[in-house]
């Protein structure tokens, strides 16, 4: 792989993390403004509907990302067992002190919460799934942690996993779309994770990262097209509500996000700069995930009523600017820090 290219290629990549993570913010802050300030304003809570996809972003990215980065790690010495422990600190370093600060603040302060979830204490501390953790965003990580869990199989063997993403891929369509998607097997908290079809798009980024790999390329003016086409269904469907199947609406974005990350793929001599704002969100997209609802629904709470459009707008420019600013502290801390610290004491 040519290293200046990779990295230039990773940083359009950064962007499309930040991009994504503004969505999500947008999402929670928008429905945090419907839930306190009961303004009505239809096209306002349409946009923040639109943001909740920014996590179907995130998860093609995610089976993209990891496929990809593994590429140049599976002849290295302790390749599976370096893999798990990469994968256990990235994903638990960073998430448990907010993770258990949540848990403590739930258990110690129930009116802290807009709604009436049950909390489990076994997945707010483990992201095992037996029920909904206390920080709420957290439900995704257990899908990643899933991902990551049966992406270790290619270390050991890559054929077996390349016939178990098969067998996996016809088992989801098979359970989703016919009888068996009231089985009562789906009962099983594992289960229901393991045959969601947010893992389509796990499955989307690991065919990405193949066809980048092989250098498998599309027209840019076709593939642009096909994105454009796809993002315009996914618009029409969002607003008029429309389903035809099930995950129909996450697919077409999922489909627009793959083809975005796949034009990337052929984007030469790209030059970005690293201290440029969207870069640092980029970097910090896994902590400003973890804070940014609470934070969010701290500040909203906390802000004047809101009764016009200009005050909507400055709301969510203050969170956004204060999830970004308290998120990459966050990232430095327990991310670019603690991770680093980890790594050196238990990875060889």
């Amino acid at each position: 792989m040519n290293t200046k290219s990779d990295s230039n290629y990773l940083d359009v990549l950064q962007l499309f993390r930040g991009i994504a993570a503004i969505m999500v913010v947008l999402h929670h802050s928008i429905s945090s403004i419907k839930y306190y300030h009961k303004i009505n304003m239809p096209f306002l809570y349409y946009l923040g509907s639109i943001g909740k996809y920014g996590v179907d972003f995130f998860f093609v990215l995610s089976g993209f990302i990891i496929t990809y980065s593994a590429l140049d790690k599976y002849n290295q010495p302790n390749s599976f067992s370096n893999y798990v422990k990469n994968r256990m600190i990235r994903i638990y370093i960073p998430y448990l002190p907010i993770g258990v600060f949540m848990l403590l603040v739930y258990t110690y302060l129930p009116s802290f919460s807009n709604g009436n979830r049950e909390i489990s204490a076994i997945t707010s501390m483990t992201l095992v799934p037996h029920g909904n953790p206390a920080l709420s965003a957290a439900w995704t990580l257990t899908f990643e942690l899933c991902f990551y869990l049966l992406f270790s199989i290619s270390f050991l063997s890559r054929k077996i996993w390349n016939c178990f993403v098969g067998l996996w891929l016809v088992a989801l369509i098979i359970i989703n779309y016919s009888k068996f998607c009231t089985g009562t097997f789906l009962n099983n908290s594992a289960l229901r994770i393991l045959f969601s079809t947010y893992n389509f798009e796990f499955i989307l980024g690991y065919v990405l990262a193949l066809l980048v790999v092989q250098k498998i390329k599309l027209h840019r003016l076709l593939s642009t097209l096909l994105l454009v086409l796809f993002l315009m269904a996914f618009l029409y469907f969002t607003f008029n509500n429309l389903n035809l199947f099930a995950f129909d609406v996450n697919l077409l974005f999922a489909i627009a996000a793959f083809l975005s990350i796949f034009i990337a793929s052929s984007i030469d001599n790209l030059k970005i700069n690293k201290t440029a704002v969207m870069m640092l969100v980029g970097n910090a997209t896994y902590s400003i995930y973890l804070i940014h609802n609470p934070l969010q629904m701290i500040l909203m709470r906390l802000f004047p009523e809101i009764t016009t459009l200009l005050g909507v707008i400055i709301a969510l420019t203050v969170v956004l600017i204060l999830s970004c600013f308290v998120g990459y502290l966050y990232y430095l801390v327990f991310e670019k820090k603690g991770i680093s610290y980890i790594k050196l004491k238990f990875i060889k």
